[in-house]
């Protein structure tokens, strides 16, 4: 078992499942996908093997359904700004990809991750669109691509990213301020008898709201 991250392990993992990902793209696996799920194919299966290992250092022979609904149902839908057909291809793509692997015999209990994976696949497409669960990165990145930005245009990103910011502690500071008022103005204002009742009556204090004191 992995217990201290490398960039090197990283690498040699990225590698193999990439060696694999070429071989099940000239599979029947492969070609049974749509051509949306095809499209998205290699870049899921890059994703969940270095956020697999990088979150919790699981290298594909140590892959296991635990791990899989964590990465699935939580770091990406965190982490990956992606628009929903990568979502949506999720399950479809790694349950064929497990399928291929277990054919060829290339990983152990490959058959459960397929099982495990379709199982959760419409929980995985409904936490990616969970905003309150998105991290810094992406909660601005999609930010930029609902206002229009072309995130591939560092320029237009980069302007983005400053006014995004400035916007976030513009708001970080008025909370601030809101919490840290001192309590002797959050206290209600002295009302003299004979000033005008703050009901709206029009009458004295005295003689509406006060008269019970």
């Amino acid at each position: 078992m992995v217990e201290k991250y490398s960039d090197d392990e990283l690498k040699k993992t990225l590698d193999k499942t990439y060696e694999w990902g070429k071989a099940f793209s000239e599979s029947k696996y492969f070609q049974d996908l749509t051509e949306e799920q095809q499209h998205e194919s290699e870049f899921i299966v890059q994703t969940f093997t270095e956020y697999m290992y990088s979150y919790n250092l699981l290298i594909p022979e140590e892959w296991d359904e635990r791990g899989l609904e964590e990465c699935c149902l939580d770091t990406l839908p965190r982490k990956i700004t992606a628009d929903e057909s990568y979502y949506k291809s999720i399950a479809p793509v790694l349950s064929s990809f497990f399928s291929f692997l277990e054919k060829k015999e290339l990983l152990r209990n490959a058959s459960k991750l397929a099982k495990k994976v379709k199982k959760i696949d419409k929980q995985i497409v409904k936490n990616s669109s969970d905003s309150s669960s998105w991290g810094m990165a992406k909660t601005m990145f999609m930010n930029a691509k609902k206002a229009g930005v072309d995130i591939e245009n560092e320029d237009e990103l980069k302007k983005f990213m400053y006014l995004f910011n400035q916007q976030q502690l513009a708001n970080k500071k008025k909370a601030d301020t809101i919490i840290s008022l001192p309590a002797s103005n959050l206290k209600k204002e002295k009302i003299g008898r004979n000033d005008q009742c703050p009901c709206g009556s029009g009458k004295k204090y005295k003689k509406c709201c006060g008269r019970n004191e």
